[in-house]
C-alpha cells in the first residue's frame, strides 16, 4: 500500500540553523559540532506551519537529511522535543561522505520502497531540488538558505 507523503529536509529547512551554519564553512568546517550544536536550534517557523498543514491534509510526514545515522537519538530527542511527529525518517548513513545528491537519489528510493510517494518536498538545497523535480515531485519548496 502507497501512501502520499511530504518531505522535509531538516538542517537548514526544518531545523533553523542559521546561528550554527558558520561551523559548516571556511576552511576549519566542523561538521561534528555543527550537528551537537543543532540540538539547541529551534524549528523554522514557517517550514513547521507547512509540515502540521500537510499532516492535518493527510499527509505522512517523511524527514530526510544528510546528517549521519551516528546522529539518530539527538535527531529524534529534537524532533520529541518541539513535539513533530512523523511517519519516517531517513538519514545517511555513517562514515558515507558522497555528496548529497548522491546520498539522497539512493534515500528516495528507500523512501519509495518503504511505500511512501513523495507529493511534495521542502530543502534548501537547490541540487537537491532539481533531483526532487526529475523524480517527479509535483510541488517542490525551495527554503532559502541562512548562509
Amino acid at each position: 500500500m502507497t501512501r502520499e507523503a511530504a518531505l522535509f529536509d531538516l538542517d537548514g529547512t526544518l531545523c533553523d540553523t542559521s546561528a550554527i551554519v558558520h561551523l559548516t564553512q571556511g576552511p576549519d568546517r566542523d561538521y561534528r559540532a555543527f550537528h551537537a550544536a543543532s540540538a539547541g536550534c529551534p524549528p523554522d517557523a514557517a517550514v513547521r506551519a507547512a509540515l502540521e498543514d500537510a499532516r492535518r491534509r493527510g499527509l505522512a510526514i517523511v524527514l530526510w537529511t544528510g546528517r549521519e545515522f551516528v546522529w539518530r537519538d539527538l535527531t529524534i530527542d529534537w524532533l520529541a522535543a518541539h513535539e513533530i511527529a512523523w511517519d519516517g525518517l531517513y538519514m545517511r548513513l555513517a562514515a558515507d561522505y558522497r555528496p548529497a545528491p548522491k546520498v539522497k537519489a539512493e534515500l528516495l528510493r528507500d523512501i519509495a520502497d518503504d511505500g511512501f510517494r513523495v507529493v511534495e518536498a521542502w530543502e534548501d538545497d537547490r541540487e537537491i531540488v532539481a533531483l526532487l523535480d526529475a523524480a517527479g515531485v509535483t510541488s517542490v519548496t525551495l527554503v532559502p538558505s541562512p548562509a
